[in-house]
């Protein structure tokens, strides 16, 4: 099965933020398509844990918004596989990206896109899933403290300036990755993760809300699409939210 909703896009000049955008429209109308907002400029781009994510220029961001139906549960896992989805879609394009767990996009260990995802309900009362991207295109935005990355890294200036390519490849890699776990599950998600998983096989230091800091043997993720690591003591089940993962590599 398909979702046979058409892709409508659209750009603006600038905005807060489109996903916000997506998010109020969904709850006031119900979509007949799926909407990728693009914005030039967003004064307010957000990324998770409420950061700010720096762009301009330098950057391209995007939302998609995708109607599904009235049961989040056959969504479940969708943050991984969105990640999934698109590290693999800039892979086939030449660039050597992995996908930090759950759904951070790596290019040589530096960050290359961040991803968002929300939800909200629609007047009909379905849940509208609003997936924002960020990818860095080329040199000049402010380090975040952990590096940043870019197309120009992997890429010639040419390759870079495609926008609409850009656009096109990673929002329908969105709409593949939902499909997907909405009719398929994660198996296909587990099979790509393991050949494009940062860190995988290496020790990183895992920062748990409320908790210290602690190492840990990244081994893979379940069938759910949680992470499984190895500590001292025991293997342990780490669910996306309030865990992220850091490189024990300087």
């Amino acid at each position: 099965m398909e979702n046979t909703l058409s892709i409508q896009y659209e750009c603006v000049p600038e905005t807060g933020s489109t996903n916000t955008d997506l998010l109020n429209r969904a709850k006031k109308e119900i979509l007949s398509a799926i909407v990728v907002r693009r914005a030039i400029n967003q004064t307010n781009a957000r990324g998770t844990r409420g950061r700010h994510w720096d762009g301009g220029d330098h950057c391209l961001m995007f939302s998609v918004a995708v109607p599904i139906g009235r049961d989040l549960r056959e969504i479940s896992g969708v943050t991984l596989a969105i990640g999934t989805e698109v590290a693999e879609s800039l892979r086939k394009q030449g660039v050597k990206a992995e996908v930090k767990w759950p759904n951070d996009i790596l290019l040589n260990g530096k960050k290359l896109a961040g991803i968002l995802v929300e939800t909200t309900k629609s007047p009909d009362h379905r849940f509208v899933l609003v997936v924002g991207i960020g990818l860095n295109l080329k040199d000049g935005l402010r380090d975040d403290g952990y590096g940043r990355a870019c197309l120009a890294d992997a890429l010639p200036v040419s390759d870079i300036e495609k926008t609409e390519f850009w656009l096109k490849l990673l929002s329908s890699a969105v709409v593949f990755a939902i499909n997907n776990v909405r009719f398929e599950g994660l198996k296909r998600t587990q099979a790509l993760w393991d050949t494009i998983a940062a860190y995988k096989n290496q020790t990183v230091s895992v920062l748990e809300e409320g908790c210290e800091p602690y190492d840990a043997l990244v081994l893979g993720i379940d069938e759910t699409g949680h992470l499984l690591v190895r500590t001292n003591q025991e293997i342990k089940v780490l669910q996306s939210g309030s865990i992220s993962i850091r490189s024990k590599k300087k």
